[in-house]
Parts: C-alpha cells; structure tokens; sequence
C-alpha cells in the first residue's frame, strides 16, 4: 500500500485512541467458532449474539442446517439485513465442504495439521471470507492476524488510517502486518467495538457514498450510451451517404449503357467516314509514291543514256582514229614500194 508509514503511525494513533474491551463469547467447538463468525461478519456484536442464541434454540444439529438453504438459515438466525441470504449461503458452503470431507461436520483433523497447512485448509474452504479465516485461526489456530471486513476497511479508510482506494485485501494484509501476534486479540476486540458503535451512523454513511457513487457511475453510463448512439449515428449517416454516391454511380452507368444502345446506327458511319478518309489518305499518299517513283527513274535513265552516248561516241571516235592511222601507214607503205620499184 502506498505511504505505508504514514499511514501506520496514524492506525497506531487510532488503536491508542480507542477503549480496549474485554473478550467476547467463548464457544469451544471449531465449528461453533467458524458459524459465530461468519454472523458477526459484517455486523455488529450485539446482532451476532442475538443470531447465535437464535439459531441455537430452533437447530438440531449442523447437519440440520447444512441441508437447510440460504434463506431458510437466515431465518433461523432472524437475520434482516442486507447480508442475510449472503451470510446463510456461506455458512452452508462451509459446512458442506466440511462434510465432504470428513464425512462428518467436524474440524478436528484441521487441528491436527501444521500452521501452514491449517491456514490453506481453512481459507480453501468453500464461502470463506478474509474475516472469518483470521478470527477462526486466531482463536482456534493460535495463528495472530487481525480480522477485516468491508465495513472496518471503509471506517479505517474514512479515519485516514489507510487508503481509501486500496482493495479490502490489501488493507487486511496491510493491517495484519501491523499488530504483533500477541496483540492481535485485543485489537481486534478493540476494533470491533468500534465498529458495534459507529455502526448505525457507518451504514447511514456508506449508503450515502454508494448511492453518489451509483449516481456517478449512472452519469458516465450514460454519457457512455450516448456517445455510442451519436457515433452509431455518425456511422449510419456515412453508410447512408456511401449508399446513396453509390446508387448514383450505378444509375450513371445505366444510363450511359441506355444511351449507347439508343444510338448504335452513329458509330458505323463515323466508322465509314474515317475509314474513307483512310483510304482516301492512302490513295493520295500512293500517287505521291508512284510520281516520285517516276521522275526518279527518268532522271536515272536520262543519266545512264547520257553517259552511254558519250561512252560510245568516244569508242567510235578511238576506234576511227585508229582506222584513219591505219590507212596512213598502209598508204605510206604503198608509195615506199612504188618508189623503190
């Protein structure tokens, strides 16, 4: 627990404080212990008697009472309180458990073990509470502790002996540390009467505290609720809002399909009339190629038959030439021998 010093040297104040009492009844069966127990859990003294006293005069045995049910054991008590069906439903899981296992409803044989064991066996019984397994071990067990209810816990918290918000487990942990084992007793006999006299004004108080703790846990579970339905709202709007963007996308599509299929004669049309354009384009693009194509090989022929004239004029040129040398020399010749002759 938090602050655990200063709040030991204020439970020390506290306990200083208070009147010490003299020791309660004595009852020496276990049994009858660990039943008284369980009725001065979460009550005061005074009704514990009055329910013990009660319950004895009409049971006849536990086995009576361990058959009975939880309302039927409330009302061998003459318990009224808020806590009487709670309280007769944990003495008879105690007792039942004791039955089962010793077939009997007895708690010798828990006496016979060690104290560990002791402590196991006694808090692993069925409906025990932290309160009822301290005072069972410390007046029966020898084992020190210092019992604690729900009650005392919110008295010691409201005194500022301990924390407020810390668990009731924590707190009788907590409060057992504290008290020697010799002095336990007496400080839970302290206690108790405490608690047998603030009683009346503690329950008044508490009440009060749970009801504006039930109001502020009804405010945010409200608000909770409300903020879940806005956003439920905001959530349904959006899905609204999607369903509508996505008819509208599906009637623009109808609709364009709609159109399509009214008007298919058009397309061809714009078809023949691009195709005609293709091929007029290939058309003209073709008498291009063929014209250029023409004056190309006139120019190329003109070319070749230029150059074949000139080669053949100068071949007949060379060739006459020779015949012409030719003549020359035989003439010559012929004018030699006609001299020499």
């Amino acid at each position: 627990m938090k602050n655990s010093k200063e709040y030991a040297s204020k439970f020390s104040a506290q306990i200083k404080k208070l009147k010490k009492q003299s020791d309660p009844l004595e009852l020496g069966d276990p049994v009858d212990v660990l039943v008284y127990s369980q009725l001065l859990w979460e009550s005061t003294t005074a009704s514990a008697d009055e329910a013990w006293i009660r319950l004895c005069e009409i049971k006849i045995d536990w086995h009576e009472v361990r058959v009975s049910t939880p309302a039927e054991i409330a009302e061998m008590c003459g318990d009224t309180s808020a806590h009487a069906e709670n309280r007769g439903a944990r003495i008879k899981a105690m007792l039942n458990h004791l039955y089962q296992r010793h077939h009997d409803v007895t708690m010798a044989p828990e006496l016979e073990l060690g104290k560990r064991d002791l402590r196991d066996a006694i808090e692993s019984l069925d409906g025990m509470t932290h309160f009822v397994a301290t005072r069972w071990l410390l007046l029966c067990g020898e084992i020190g502790g210092v019992p604690v209810d729900d009650q005392l816990c919110w008295m010691l918290g409201n005194a500022g002996c301990v924390d407020e918000s810390a668990p009731l487990d924590d707190v009788a942990a907590w409060v057992c540390r504290q008290v020697k084992s010799d002095d336990a007793w007496q400080v839970h006999a302290t206690l108790q009467a405490w608690v047998n006299g603030q009683s009346d004004r503690v329950a008044k108080k508490r009440l009060k505290d749970r009801q504006a703790r039930d109001r502020q846990l009804k405010k945010a579970r409200d608000a909770a609720i409300a903020g879940r339905t806005e956003a439920q709202k905001a959530a349904k709007a959006k899905r609204i809002e999607a369903a509508e963007r996505a008819a509208a996308r599906r009637a623009a599509a109808e609709r364009a399909e709609e159109e399509a299929a009214a008007a298919p004669a058009k397309k061809p049309a714009a078809r023949k009339t691009v195709t005609r354009k293709a091929a007029a384009k290939k058309k003209t693009t073709k008498k291009a190629a063929k014209k250029t194509t023409k004056k190309a090989a006139k120019k190329t022929t003109k070319k070749t038959t230029k150059k074949t004239t000139k080669k053949t004029a100068k071949k007949t040129a060379k060739k006459a030439a020779r015949k012409t040398t030719s003549k020359k020399k035989t003439t010559k010749k012929a004018t030699r021998k006609t001299k020499s002759k």
